[in-house]
Order: structure tokens, then C-alpha cells, then sequence
């Protein structure tokens, strides 16, 4: 059984976990989990690697995660807790605490925040400031319970688990490591197949993301392959009639990919679904069915 991350995150991967855990490859050391976001990968393959990098450009995202896991006299979900209930019945509240947060962050309050926002999940404005809408939820049973299950999870390998919070192309390439990339949706590529502004799906949490970080991206996959390292990326190839220049260019450049069996009328609450959208993982190693 998987285990979820402790946070509502757009985009999890933690339906398709069945999908790509079978295909990462558990010959190197190190695990780096590129874009960890709620964290629900690093979290399920921790015992398939020697040590374990969680990286997220969010740092209290990443802070919340490491305290959790530290939190052996409860002091951090009591907070947590104190900051979240009223949230539950008052929008006034909620709209303070959020003001709160932007003018000095913690992750105490980003984690109370997203627990009474709207789907539970993370938005963000272009100046960096939560601006996610009242929820009408709280910290609940369910909330407990994901929260013990983690931390039951991960506490005896906290040690083999480093933290960090870096833009993705500041993360040192490490020799031996498998790097998983989970990055947001990028720039969709124009009819010559050059690379445009305008990314292939809204995201809340793609919306600082620009066509000059799919080059960077791009090229950070470039050295981790002559690192002798592994990657392996995710994301849409093709949405709305629209390709991905990001991941088409690597299957141009020979990387191997694998479509991904994703149901998308379950994870789209739009009425005009592209159903023809095509998930997929590119990677540079050798894997056989």
C-alpha cells in the first residue's frame, strides 16, 4: 500500500505510483525527488535507495514536510491545529490568517491555510503570496490520521532523507542518483517546433514557471545524463491539440518514453475534457518490460 503525502498538491503523481515505481531504476544510491511538491514519491520509494534528496522551490512546503517527521512532542500539529479551526467557520478568520502568512511566512501557516482553503490545495500569485480562496474545511480525523501514517512512515529513515528547498537547476548533480523529475506543466512548441510563452495547462503552482526554465530544465536533464546518472521525467505531451516542446525534444534527441494509463474525465472537473491528452515519462536508461 502507498503511502499519500500529508498535503492536497496539484498534480500528484500518487495515482500512477503503480505506473512509475516499477520504472525507476533502483541499481543507483540516491533518490532525487526534483520537484517533491506534497512529497507522495520520495515518501513510497525510501527504501529502495541508500539516501534520499526532496527538493522543492517552496520552502515552507519542504518545512512542513521535515518538521512533521521531526515533530515528536506534537508541538508542531498542535499549532497547526490552534491556526486551522477557525478557519472552518469563518472566511474572516481564514482571510486574516492568509494576510498573516504573506506578510511573514511560516509553515505552521501555509500548512493551517491549505488545510481551510478551497480543495485543499496550494495557489499562488505571481509576487509569491498565497492567494487561495476559503475552503470551509479545517484540520479533521482524516487530517490525523495522513499525518500519523506519514510520520510512522518515514521517522526511523529521517536520517537518510535530506531536505532542501532550491530552484531545480541550483540542486547539485550527484554521481550514482536517480533523479525524478515531476516539473510543472511547461511551454507548448509552436508549428516549427520552436518553444513559445504559453504553457500547455494552468496549474496553481506553474504560474510563475516561463519558457526559459523548460531550456533550463532541458539542459539540467542533458548533464545528469552525462552525469552516468538516471532521470526520468513527467508530464503532458500533448493537451488540447497542443505538444510539449520540453519532452518532445527529448524523444527527438533519442530518450526513451513510456505513455501512462491516466484517466483523465476522474482528474478534470471540466465539462470538455481532452481526452485525447497523453501522459508519458521520458528517461535515459534502459528498461525492459
Amino acid at each position: 500500500m502507498h503511502i499519500d503525502g500529508v498535503m492536497n498538491y496539484s498534480g500528484s503523481k500518487f495515482k500512477l505510483l503503480d505506473q512509475i515505481i516499477p520504472l525507476f531504476d533502483t541499481s543507483k544510491e540516491t533518490f532525487v525527488d526534483l520537484f517533491a511538491g506534497g512529497g507522495s514519491v520520495y515518501t513510497n520509494v525510501v527504501h529502495l535507495y541508500k539516501n534520499i534528496i526532496a527538493n522543492d522551490i517552496i520552502e515552507d512546503i519542504i518545512k512542513i514536510q521535515e518538521k512533521l517527521i521531526l515533530d515528536i512532542d506534537g508541538e508542531f500539529v498542535q499549532s497547526v491545529k490552534n491556526l486551522s479551526v477557525p478557519c472552518k467557520t469563518s472566511q474572516e478568520e481564514y482571510n486574516k490568517l492568509r494576510e498573516s502568512y504573506n506578510k511573514n511566512k511560516t509553515p505552521e501557516k501555509l500548512y493551517a491555510l491549505m488545510l481551510s482553503c478551497t480543495n485543499n490545495m496550494l495557489r499562488m500569485n505571481r509576487r509569491g503570496e498565497m492567494n487561495q480562496t476559503w475552503g470551509k474545511r479545517c484540520f479533521n480525523d482524516n487530517t490525523e490520521k495522513k499525518i500519523n501514517l506519514f510520520i510512522e512512515h518515514l521517522k526511523s529513515e529521517f536520517n537518510r532523507i535530506n531536505f532542501i528547498s532550491m530552484s531545480f537547476e541550483e540542486v547539485p548533480l550527484i554521481k550514482n542518483s536517480m533523479c525524478y523529475i515531476d516539473s510543472p506543466y511547461g511551454s507548448i512548441q509552436d508549428e516549427n517546433g520552436n518553444i513559445t510563452n504559453t504553457q500547455i495547462s494552468e496549474a496553481g503552482y506553474n504560474i510563475l514557471w516561463k519558457k526559459e526554465d523548460d531550456i533550463k530544465l532541458y539542459e539540467y536533464c542533458l548533464k545528469i545524463n552525462e552525469n552516468a546518472s538516471s532521470f526520468m521525467i513527467s508530464g503532458l505531451l500533448t493537451h488540447n491539440g497542443n505538444t510539449s516542446w520540453l519532452l518532445n525534444k527529448l524523444i527527438q534527441d533519442g530518450f526513451k518514453y513510456i505513455e501512462l494509463n491516466c484517466n483523465y474525465d476522474k482528474v478534470s472537473r471540466k465539462k470538455n475534457v481532452d481526452k485525447n491528452s497523453k501522459e508519458i515519462i521520458v528517461m535515459n536508461y534502459k528498461w525492459e518490460n
